[in-house]
């Protein structure tokens, strides 16, 4: 009698464990669509993004590539390189991000993010344990992160792109195979051209310290932001911004940021490999800034024997003012580049592509 007790609790116990398993089963199966979508649009978003601020500034991702380069031993690598790995770079996110939001090519473009996120995580491993680069530069000066806080970001991500990779075929599809070209071929074409522009053009969006309509003095004056007394990161660069002038070594930041009226900075931190074909333009600024009693200040990094091929070479004459290569960089994503201040706020910023002509210096 007991036996038969106990084979009946058995059964009802197996029963009831099959009923529970069968049920998590279920759930999960409910679930896990959502959860590869979610990855999938986290991934979707976040390249999206990262794309974007790389090709609204492809000089200040290129500065960052140098960096890696420098890091490694690779000093000596062409600018035209790493400008034109840049917009790669740029194009490569963005287009990645357009098909996993749109459930393109579901495993290919799940394997090539998985990839990609297994290199990246390598990189920013490294730079976590050497700081061998200050930050990743991953989202450029729109959001900057701790190399730690972007290790832990990428292992994330590459945990969702494994999800993705793994259970593919669940990524829903917002738009059909056949017609999702008329969508994803404008997207990426424009991603492109949105970058050729920013070179030419400067950035679109301007996230660094020095963006028109930046008032200088007041960021020197009062750097400090709330009652937490907290510092924001990129006001600092216009705080410590140091000029002084190349022949009598003399400080002259305040002269120049405080300096009333209009001025112009033509800024080439460095004159090797500055665009020698816009200096009959620039002689041409600087004729006018003289004639309006306007200031004129050129800032380099770069030594007296550059200073003087650069005059011989163009009939400069202004003089040269020295300040940090990576705050020059940081002023305009040009070389040259021009700025036009006015009581120390930034009016107007130019790229040695679009300099500006006489008549637009009378508006």
């Amino acid at each position: 009698m007991n036996d038969k007790i106990d084979n009946a609790k058995a059964k009802a116990d197996g029963s009831e464990s099959r009923r529970a398993k069968s049920s998590r089963r279920a759930v999960m199966k409910k679930a896990l669509p959502w959860v590869v979508n979610i990855c999938r649009l986290l991934l979707a978003a976040t390249f999206l993004f990262s794309g974007f601020v790389k090709a609204n500034d492809p000089l200040g991702t290129s500065f960052k590539l140098q960096d890696y380069c420098a890091a490694v031993g690779l000093e000596n690598v062409n600018d035209w390189v790493t400008l034109v790995a840049s917009v790669a770079l740029s194009f490569v996110e963005f287009s990645l991000g357009v098909c996993l939001l749109m459930g393109l090519n579901r495993r290919f473009v799940a394997t090539c993010t998985t990839v990609f996120m297994a290199l990246m995580t390598v990189v920013t491993l490294w730079l976590a344990v050497t700081n061998a680069v200050t930050d990743c530069g991953c989202f450029g000066d729109a959001l900057i992160l701790t190399n730690q806080q972007t290790f832990v970001k990428n292992l994330i991500l590459l945990g969702a792109s494994l999800i993705v990779l793994r259970w593919n075929r669940l990524q829903k599809r917002f738009i059909s195979e056949n017609n999702a070209w008329l969508v994803s071929t404008p997207a990426m074409v424009g991603i492109l051209l949105y970058a050729f522009y920013c070179i030419y053009h400067l950035p679109a969006i301007d996230f660094r310290p020095y963006h028109v309509g930046a008032d200088l003095v007041k960021l020197r004056e009062e750097p400090v932001l709330g009652s937490k007394m907290t510092y924001k990161l990129h006001e600092l660069d216009v705080v410590d911004l140091y000029i002084m002038d190349a022949k009598t070594e003399e400080d002259v930041t305040d002269s120049v940021i405080y300096r009333k009226g209009y001025t112009f900075l033509l800024v080439a931190p460095d004159l090797t490999t500055a665009d020698e074909g816009c200096a009959g333009s620039i002689n041409m600024i600087y004729d006018y800034a003289v004639q309006h009693g306007y200031g004129f200040f050129c800032l380099t990094a770069c030594d007296a024997e550059a200073q003087d091929h650069w005059t011989d070479y163009t009939g400069a004459e202004y003089r040269f003012y020295l300040a940090d290569d990576r705050t020059l960089k940081t002023m305009v994503r040009a070389n040259p580049g021009l700025i036009l201040l006015k009581d120390g706020k930034v009016m107007k910023k130019w790229s040695n592509w679009n300099l500006p002509e006489e008549s637009e210096n009378e508006e």
